[in-house]
């Protein structure tokens, strides 16, 4: 399947609250990406798109995904992206639907709520697509392969269970992955992967590329500029460059669930 010529794009939470990690986009300068998805030509599509009616995708396909699951998806993202005819793909950590996100390293103690179930399910039903971000928020890479396996099968049940629709994608959580992780993924049922930018050339995924899609974050402290660059930039660019840099401080997060072993909710 074609996927080479669909731009993908990341967002985390849509709040006027500013976090650490710069993921927290601002509402009005989230309003004004969207007006430029729209200026550009692009038609927002979801990887459920791709396997029913992969004829039908306009010559300018966007997937627009966030990361987390947060409620600033329906209550901030949702009612913008109507107003403009796009949808979206939200991956939640299924251990903390409904729950504050007490797996990640906030300094201050700012706090952000995940979506619960009855709001997914409203997104679903409005032509979102759900997919799975694991199950605790751990690194894939972090844990043995038999818990990752785990949490691919247990969160696309509970998932589907709610949206009641085919959980198809996945993303890695942290963007970390590993070919084995890649095969348990497809094994598993999805069809569809996305993680960080930099890993090693497709070519070396023996046939698991669909599995290990690329994309670009947005970042608070992105401009107007940066993100009309980042719809056209590859993937040797500088703007890929800045996300692995900002990307790197995820990693303090990642020490610190396996410093203390943060396997229950």
């Amino acid at each position: 399947m074609q996927t080479k010529n669909i731009v993908i794009l990341n967002y985390h939470k849509i709040s006027k609250r500013m976090d650490i990690g710069l993921t927290a986009r601002h509402p009005d300068d989230f309003e004004r990406d969207l007006r430029i998805f729209h200026e550009q030509g692009f038609k927002s599509v979801t990887f459920l798109d791709l396997i029913k009616a992969p004829e039908k995708l306009p010559p300018r396909a966007l997937i627009i995904t966030f990361d987390d699951g947060y409620r600033s998806v329906i209550e901030q993202a949702y009612p913008l992206m109507e107003q403009c005819g796009f949808k979206g793909v939200v991956y939640i950590p299924t251990d903390y639907i409904g729950k504050s996100n007490d797996w990640d390293v906030q300094f201050g103690g700012k706090k952000y709520v995940h979506l619960n179930a009855q709001e997914l399910k409203f997104l679903a039903d409005s032509g979102f697509e759900i997919g799975s971000h694991g199950a605790s928020h751990r690194s894939f890479k972090a844990m043995p392969l038999r818990q990752c396996e785990d949490e691919l099968k247990r969160s696309k049940i509970i998932l589907e269970q709610i949206a009641q629709k085919p959980v198809v994608s996945i993303s890695y959580p942290f963007g970390q992955f590993n070919r084995q992780i890649l095969a348990l993924s497809r094994n598993a049922g999805y069809r569809f992967g996305v993680g960080s930018i930099f890993y090693r050339s497709l070519a070396s995924l023996d046939g698991l590329s669909v599995m290990a899609l690329r994309r670009f974050n947005i970042y608070r402290s992105d401009s107007m500029r940066t993100v009309r660059k980042k719809l056209t930039a590859d993937f040797n660019s500088i703007y890929a460059y800045r996300d692995w840099l900002i990307q790197q401080g995820s990693m303090a997060t990642v020490l610190w669930q396996k410093v203390f072993k943060t396997k229950d909710v």
